[in-house]
């Protein structure tokens, strides 16, 4: 048998070499050119906000070249129909969802599904939505049971909160706004009645009234504060409600005209209002989590059954110190030298701010 000759290897090689090259230039091609086929439609309650910008900002970032189609319903579920069935006619390749309404109306409940109301067929990547368990989006956070669904959930524990609020001020009474008309907010104050007893705390809580439309109004804002003076709390807390974060101006305005601490789970209240301190995941981080999952569907090919449903790692602690200056309610050091502090300077720089990482823990 005759040796190879060295200058045959050499060409083996090269073909092989060659032929490889052709494949990834090819799967490199195929990709871009699944990439820019991508249809996305949105789905948000009351317009285009950070966890909105957050998303497509991730997508861009990413070279995910798409066209993404934003749908307001703003704060109207009746609107909602229509986008589900837009979606559907254009056979979009992803439909992301904002809010547990938003969602439970497009996906639907997990033991309760309609294919022919909600959207069965396409991926969807829900965001902003604190309890998808307790909402019945989903099984569970190591998968949704769902064939389509995954997605991002967006609230700090409660007891998390509880211990943060305590760090900065220890309380013994609790007041708590929230409205029924919204699942979210039920399910967070169901939580925090359950924490008064294992943390030692008095919760007093107030129920928004609701109007004969089934929603509450702005204007009952200042006796639901009025009713938390008389009861003499020591915070005035708000974990989760689009309504009351949506007048949250009105609502920390009054408090703060009362004398009445504001903790919440929403960081706008405290960078944008006039909450005291909010204990919070951020909204524009949450986005780019929510376009982390749709990545994995869009160009990974992975299903979202397979997709646990991912949470951010850190949360932040903020504190806005003109409000902190009005109520003569400073943060102690300890709290400062990991808080994030607005409208003022901080008395210690916050050198160990904690920040956001892709991809985040489950």
């Amino acid at each position: 048998m005759k040796p190879i000759s060295k200058s045959l290897v050499t060409s083996a090689t090269l073909a092989m070499t060659l032929i490889l090259f052709a494949m990834m230039l090819s799967t490199a091609g195929s990709a871009l050119a699944r990439e820019g086929s991508f249809t996305v439609m949105m789905i948000v309650w009351r317009g285009c906000e950070d966890a909105c910008r957050g998303f497509q900002d991730y997508l861009r970032e990413r070279g995910i070249t798409a066209e993404v189609i934003v749908r307001n319903a703003d704060r109207r579920r009746d609107s909602l129909t229509e986008f589900i069935h837009e979606a559907k006619d254009r056979k979009v390749d992803l439909v992301v969802t904002w809010g547990t309404s938003v969602t439970l109306e497009v996906a639907g409940p997990i033991d309760a599904v309609d294919p022919s109301r909600h959207i069965t067929g396409i991926p969807v990547v829900f965001m902003i939505v604190a309890d998808p368990v307790g909402a019945k989006i989903v099984a569970g956070y190591e998968s949704s049971n769902r064939t389509n669904v995954t997605g991002t959930r967006n609230r700090v524990p409660e007891a998390v909160q509880m211990k943060a609020i305590k760090a900065y001020r220890p309380f013994k009474r609790l007041g708590l706004v929230y409205n029924r008309n919204e699942l979210n907010s039920v399910l967070n104050a169901d939580k925090i009645a359950a924490l008064a007893t294992r943390m030692d705390f008095e919760l007093i809580a107030h129920e928004m009234p609701l109007k004969a439309n089934g929603k509450p109004t702005a204007d009952d804002i200042p006796e639901a504060l009025r009713k938390m003076k008389e009861a003499d709390v020591d915070f005035v807390y708000v974990g989760s409600s689009s309504f009351l974060m949506a007048n949250r101006d009105r609502f920390t305005s009054e408090a703060l005209k009362m004398g009445l601490p504001v903790a919440t789970a929403y960081e706008a209240m405290a960078t944008k209002s006039h909450a005291l301190i909010a204990v919070a995941s951020r909204y524009y981080s949450v986005g780019r989590l929510a376009g982390f999952q749709a990545e994995q569907i869009l160009i990974k090919d992975i299903p979202p059954v397979a997709i646990p449903i991912r949470s951010l790692s850190r949360f932040s602690y903020v504190i806005n110190m003109d409000s902190a200056r009005q109520l003569s309610a400073y943060p102690p050091l300890s709290v400062l030298r990991y808080a994030e502090v607005v409208n003022g300077l901080p008395a210690v720089t916050p050198l160990t701010q904690p920040r956001e990482q892709l991809p985040t823990s489950r």
